[in-house]
């Protein structure tokens, strides 16, 4: 790999690294704040609805997570240790939501 292309790949690990942390609070706030409301079980759209809204929140998390496996290769490794610490407890958060709503969805 060419010296300016490893540079262009490591600044562009330095931002995402910079940005994840914030997305994903938000992403997994967002996805808490929906499936706390809950669902009206009545309403067979807004069920639907619902389970769709939740499935899609879910694969962006799981984005996000491939996002963040990738930003934090070995070679991005040089940034401050609170971000790369702040990163990785937010992406086992992510994960583990991912793994219960999976759980939950798929009865394992």
């Amino acid at each position: 790999m060419s010296e300016n292309k490893t540079s262009i790949e490591s600044m562009t690990r330095a931002e995402v690294i910079k940005l994840l942390p914030q997305v994903i609070r938000k992403a997994l706030q967002s996805y808490h704040d929906f499936m706390d409301k809950g669902v009206n079980y009545q309403d067979q759209k807004n069920f639907s609805d619902g389970h769709k809204a939740a499935k899609v929140a879910i694969a962006h998390i799981e984005l996000l997570v491939k996002l963040a496996k990738w930003a934090d290769l070995p070679d991005a490794k040089d940034h401050e240790k609170g971000d790369a610490a702040e990163l990785e407890g937010l992406v086992d958060l992510a994960v583990q939501d991912v793994a219960r709503y999976y759980e939950i969805t798929e009865g394992k």
